[in-house]
């Protein structure tokens, strides 16, 4: 596996590129959207929390556009986009950050008052977590493909839940999977002109405004990121060019590649047989 080291100097690469962003208000993509921004950037902003947003690009000053955004609504997206690219011009690095903690227990069966009959399970963390990542991609590669003569990078936020059972955030842990399997399905598919790259970041245990009390005192001395720990794994891709299809997970500031040792493994958890047949199986099945 490898470990990434990243220099403070390697972000002066940021110096004139637009970057939207996505959950922009607290935790990672706050500090996200202050680095990135330090280092000359521009930014287009969105979250639904509309005071903290709002306080964010007033104290970042110029450069920035800020915007009201459900990330689970198509049409606050296309506003996004339609905004930065009417304010900027254009649009280098997207940045899929937007999320939230799990709504509801989908175990704990609920009933219509009046009918009776079993409600179906809340589905607002998978419409935030997943559809809003999905939608987030369609419209990055559509911004993207306006400007044919430039590189462009996606990042997209996962979880270590992508990885490891968590529960009791059943569909926390769904959507971020989710999150996870749309990198791996577009990875050799959206650099094939040599302009976009797409890479997801996998926090561990990080505190931020979504952590509860009891999570960190459960959690104790093990380690735990910081928010800027996170953001600087997130503009990684975006100051590396060249990287493409990395799951980076993050641990106490530290950023791993998993999808290298996953692929380096794959005869020992898979066995030689079938790893041998997979891998000529997706020799054809994948163009």
């Amino acid at each position: 596996m490898t470990t990434y080291q990243v220099h403070d100097d390697e972000f002066a690469a940021l110096q004139g590129k637009t970057i939207l962003l996505t959950g922009c208000a607290t935790g990672i993509g706050r500090a996200t959207a202050v680095l990135a921004h330090k280092h000359g950037a521009n930014l287009i902003l969105g979250d639904w929390a509309e005071n903290e947003g709002q306080s964010l690009a007033s104290d970042l000053g110029e450069r920035v556009l800020f915007q009201k955004t459900d990330v689970s609504s198509w049409s606050d997206q296309f506003a996004l986009f339609e905004a930065g690219w009417e304010k900027f011009g254009c649009v280098d690095i997207v940045l899929a950050n937007a999320g939230i903690n799990e709504v509801g227990n989908m175990l704990e069966d609920i009933y219509d008052p009046e009918s009776g009959r079993l409600q179906a399970p809340v589905l607002q963390t998978l419409n935030v977590n997943l559809l809003g990542v999905i939608y987030t991609t369609k419209l990055a590669v559509h911004y993207f493909a306006k400007q044919p003569t430039k590189k462009f990078q996606l990042v997209l936020t996962g979880s270590a839940a992508c990885f490891l059972d968590t529960p009791p955030l059943w569909t926390y842990c769904a959507a971020k999977s989710g999150v996870m399997g749309l990198m791996r399905s577009l990875r050799t598919q959206l650099p094939k002109n040599d302009s976009v790259t797409i890479n997801m970041v996998a926090p561990w245990m990080t505190k931020t405004p979504m952590l509860t009390d009891q999570f960190l005192s459960v959690w104790g001395d093990l380690p735990a990121n910081e928010p800027i720990g996170v953001a600087r794994a997130l503009l990684l891709p975006a100051i590396r060019q060249d990287m493409n299809g990395k799951s980076l997970f993050v641990a106490g500031h530290e950023i791993v590649d998993l999808e290298e040792g996953l692929e380096n493994t794959q005869s020992q958890w898979m066995g030689e047989q079938l790893s041998k047949h997979v891998e000529e199986g997706q020799r054809r099945l994948v163009p």
